[in-house]
């Protein structure tokens, strides 16, 4: 059964992602009946996650108290920035002023300086 969810297993995936996108839905003040709720979860939010990899900075583990506080912060500031920019074409936005220095946090994390 390897690869395979169990059905608790898949209940319990699916609680955390309803947890994580109720948090960064009240960190961006975004009510959960919103219409873009659904983006955001789809798009927005994976994203922020794609840019921190490229950037190299890995998910932390669940149980991480140190980086993932931090992580979950920084994802949450990237899907904000994307979403608030999501019409804009041509312009490249920089990213939001509280993010750069958590995200070189996250790095030097990553590399054993935390």
């Amino acid at each position: 059964m390897s690869g395979q969810f169990t059905a608790a297993e898949a209940a319990q995936a699916d609680a955390a992602r309803a947890v994580a996108l109720r948090a960064c839905l009240d960190y961006m003040h975004v009510d959960p009946d919103d219409p873009n709720v659904e983006r955001i979860e789809r798009e927005f939010m994976p994203a922020a996650k794609a840019y921190l990899l490229g950037a190299g900075i890995a998910e932390p583990a669940e149980d991480d108290a140190v980086v993932g506080p931090l992580y979950t912060l920084a994802c949450h500031a990237l899907t904000l920035h994307f979403y608030e920019h999501r019409d804009s074409v041509g312009d490249e936005q920089a990213l939001p002023v509280n993010a750069r220095p958590i995200i070189n946090q996250l790095k030097h994390s990553a590399e054993g300086c935390l």
